[in-house]
């Protein structure tokens, strides 16, 4: 899309501050007080018209939602996760997902769309190839007693003090990334959790202690992926100061609040369900993990809202390690495997990316072949992304139903020094599958934490496409 033309678009000031006379919702959940079907009709007319890609804001299109706390978003920490504006602006539309219409993410990382449609009183299934992920997404959409909870919290703190020992997890490199204090308190801990029945309150808990897994290490709390701190500098103290108790008492005792809010704004608590643990094969729900599994129905699916990965872009497994081995969901000998069947990881043998792999798709291909010829590693990792996110799309088709639509977010970058344009490849499998392109949206990226300029073959992601397809109707 380079070169393409780009206009601003705005609706008048009433409506950005939220007071135009729209359609109000009879009974509507407190979490979604206004129906935003003016405003995408308003922006399909527009493309409609003049075929020009439209920058917005969605903070600005969404102004009820503040800037901070919502509901559990931010029970854990993740990175690149969805802009939960963007969510709630599409599930918001009594015009473009009725009521009735299930919602899925295919790329759920930790929940972002499966909340929002949960607080929008629609059925959400999610999948994502990180376990990790997929235990935050149902903390973050189950409903738990705070009660239960707090008394199940005091079990925990009273097993957690009358141990001394405990045998550590393997977590990979653990002496490189906590002290001898810490993996001896976390392994206490861990051992107080684990003795708890299986239970949502349980993998509430789990999160919890993820989140202090992370920020009880010595990686650096900036980034993403774990960077040893060298130094404590502006009169900080070691970790091995900190009491791991204290942090994740506190960090329970926040996501507690956060619950609570979450449940303010429920009305019923619909079906949240996972759907496996691979976009390009989703499962029944809830029983994807199990050997008696079959595929999900065919045109099941009313709304699709998913922000796949990029190309080369984000470690999700890497960004994990540490929780993946302190929670037993990965061995370090099993992280590799976990990376492999992520879309969009980096690492290849070097007997996959001695011949170049080209994906059919002109525009794509050529900017392959360009590619290898500077690095042929970068060339086998942009391929074989197009190669698997076709896979993904059209397990997307089948699933979605006749007149459902898509929402697609993907940035575009650099990919040694040439303009890789996701966005363009994947609208062209979209439309290789008969759906129609009813939107181009631009909105910059603020703070998402995507990725850091690591060298010269990878660029950062400064702005984001958010597209809109729909399914024709059936004939």
């Amino acid at each position: 899309m380079m070169g393409e033309q780009i206009e601003d678009f705005s609706l008048d000031a009433d409506f950005e501050c939220g007071e135009i006379d729209c359609i109000e919702l009879k009974n509507r959940l407190s979490a979604y007080p206004v129906d935003t079907s003016i405003a995408i009709n308003s922006l399909i007319e527009n493309f409609e018209k003049k075929q020009l890609t439209q920058t917005v804001s969605f903070r600005k299109l969404v102004p009820w939602i503040k800037m901070g706390e919502r509901a559990t978003h931010y029970l854990h920490s993740y990175p690149a996760k969805l802009l939960p504006q963007i969510a709630h602006f599409f599930l918001a539309s009594i015009t473009l997902c009725s009521q009735d219409d299930i919602v899925l993410d295919p790329f759920g990382g930790t929940g972002t769309v499966a909340l929002e449609a949960a607080m929008s009183g629609r059925v959400a299934y999610y999948a994502d190839a990180n376990p990790l992920a997929r235990l935050i997404s149902s903390a973050k959409t189950n409903c738990i007693n705070i009660e239960e909870a707090k008394l199940a919290h005091e079990r925990v703190l009273k097993k957690f003090k009358l141990s001394r020992k405990s045998i550590p997890p393997d977590v990979v490199n653990i002496t490189h990334w906590y002290t001898e204090s810490s993996i001896r308190q976390l392994s206490r801990l861990k051992a107080a959790i684990d003795s708890e029945p299986e239970s949502p309150i349980k993998d509430f808990f789990w999160t919890t202690f993820s989140s202090t897994v992370r920020k009880s290490s010595l990686a650096d709390p900036k980034l993403s992926v774990p960077v040893r701190l060298k130094l404590y500098g502006n009169g900080s103290q070691p970790l091995d100061d900190q009491k791991i108790w204290t942090l994740y008492d506190q960090q329970l005792l926040s996501n507690c609040d956060r619950q609570v809010n979450f449940q303010k704004m429920l009305g019923t608590m619909p079906n949240i369900m996972c759907v496996g643990n691979d976009a390009r094969h989703l499962c029944t729900p809830d029983l994807w993990n199990a050997n008696f599994s079959g595929m999900l129905n065919n045109e099941a699916i009313g709304l699709v809202i998913t922000s796949p990965p990029y190309a080369g872009a984000q470690k999700y497994i890497r960004a994990s390690s540490l929780s993946l081995g302190w929670l037993d969901l990965a061995s370090s000998a099993e992280l590799k495997h976990l990376e492999n069947a992520n879309i969009g990881r980096e690492h290849f043998p070097k007997a996959l990316y001695r011949d170049i792999r080209l994906t059919g798709l002109s525009s794509a291909d050529r900017v392959i072949k360009m590619v290898f010829e500077k690095n042929q590693l970068r060339a086998a990792i942009i391929s074989t992304y197009l190669l698997e996110m076709k896979a993904a799309i059209l397990e997307i088709c089948r699933v979605l139903k006749p007149g459902g639509h898509v929402v697609l977010v993907i940035g575009n970058n650099e990919v040694c020094g040439e303009a890789f344009e996701s966005s363009e490849y994947l609208t062209q499998y979209f439309l290789e599958q008969g759906l129609k392109l009813r939107l181009k949206l631009l909105d910059d990226i603020k703070s998402r934490g995507l990725m850091t300029k690591r060298n010269r073959a990878a660029s950062i992601i400064t702005r984001e496409w958010v597209l809109l397809f729909q399914k024709p109707e059936s004939t």
